[in-house]
């Protein structure tokens, strides 16, 4: 199926943004225009997507006929190209989070409502098999009323040699790192799968301190100034508890995601090693997988659920979605300075 109706700006020209472009290309349609702060990256993105560079953001969104925006800046800088493709009537589609505080959060928002225009969150990993299965089972009571929730993201990024970019600069990422880069996720499927938002929080941050970093051949030793990792206790709405750790020093973990629901007739785990199965535990019946052992494609089928009006139907997230979400990174954060338990509102 092919969208030729469909106009498509982009909004950054980094990883991320490739992945929105190759998402939009499996649909049949390209992006039409790319705008990004660097005139280099944003000339070759637009080159090997066939696209058009624009000199500045409103340029690229005054582009005759574009219909959507896809926000692929860094998480502090997404508000005003929302803003912007909102008053002009654009569907917007931001990447994850919506933003690292309430504040921004709430603000971008605003932007979408006060304009009436749909508003999509690419938190992707709602959309493996494994976690819609999930979802379904738990609203339709498998393993009875869930109690508790618990599991871990971690990665090797920041593992020494390190990487070294944006993720380093609190004005670019937010006032924490692997809260906001992986543990934003995390809690975005807990908050899905349940059905409900976390309210209070416990939490400590942990930082490696310096470290050897290595980038395109330059070597030297670094220092970041935020978290390395992090540990979360957690409540929700709905009385089940939780606790969460997320590391980006995890030598061999690639991007290692689990997630385990335990309720009071039986259990479920979810992880990213195998994203479109679920094992599902009782003690009397033993354990049972779902689902099918398959590479997954999550970020794919959030974009395509957008354009072909399943979004509601599949769960992908909006900016009420991204407002809880930044909420509970709120809590986190002012819990490990405190010290003390925080309510996300």
């Amino acid at each position: 199926m092919e969208y030729p109706h469909v106009r498509p700006v982009i909004i950054g020209s980094g990883l991320i943004a490739e992945s929105h472009a190759k998402a939009l290309r499996d649909l049949g349609t390209s992006p039409a225009v790319v705008w990004s702060p660097n005139p280099s990256n944003r000339e070759r993105f637009a080159a090997r997507w066939g696209a058009t560079a624009a000199a500045t953001l409103q340029e690229a969104l005054d582009v005759p006929g574009v219909s959507h925006a896809h926000i692929c800046t860094t998480p502090m800088n997404h508000n005003d190209a929302i803003r912007e493709a909102a008053e002009r009537g654009m569907t917007v589609i931001s990447e994850k989070p919506l933003a690292p505080t309430a504040l921004l959060a709430a603000e971008a928002l605003h932007h979408v409502t006060a304009n009436d225009v749909p508003n999509f969150l690419n938190f992707n990993r709602r959309q493996d098999e494994g976690i819609q299965v999930l979802r379904d089972l738990l609203a339709e009571g498998e393993i009875g009323s869930p109690v508790s929730v618990f599991g871990h993201y971690r990665q090797q990024w920041n593992a020494s040699p390190s990487g070294l970019d944006w993720r380093y600069d609190p004005s670019q990422v937010g006032p924490t790192r692997t809260v906001v880069e992986i543990g934003s996720h995390w809690l975005d499927l807990a908050h899905f799968v349940l059905g409900a938002e976390i309210t209070e929080a416990n939490a400590t941050l942990g930082y490696m301190g310096e470290r050897d970093y290595e980038v395109a051949g330059e070597k030297g030793r670094v220092t970041p100034p935020n978290d390395d990792f992090f540990m979360a206790m957690l409540k929700f709405e709905n009385g089940v508890i939780g606790q969460v750790y997320g590391t980006e020093l995890s030598h061999g973990s690639f991007d290692e995601i689990e997630l385990r629901v335990d309720g009071t007739t039986g259990s479920a785990v979810w992880t990213s090693a195998h994203p479109n199965q679920l094992r599902i535990g009782n003690k009397v019946t033993g354990l049972r997988t779902i689902g099918w052992d398959s590479d997954g494609d999550s970020l794919s089928r959030s974009i395509s659920a957008i354009y072909t009006d399943k979004a509601k139907e599949k769960g992908v997230a909006t900016f009420a979605d991204g407002l809880a979400n930044a909420r509970a990174l709120d809590a986190i954060h002012l819990s490990a300075a405190s010290r003390t338990w925080k309510e996300t509102r």
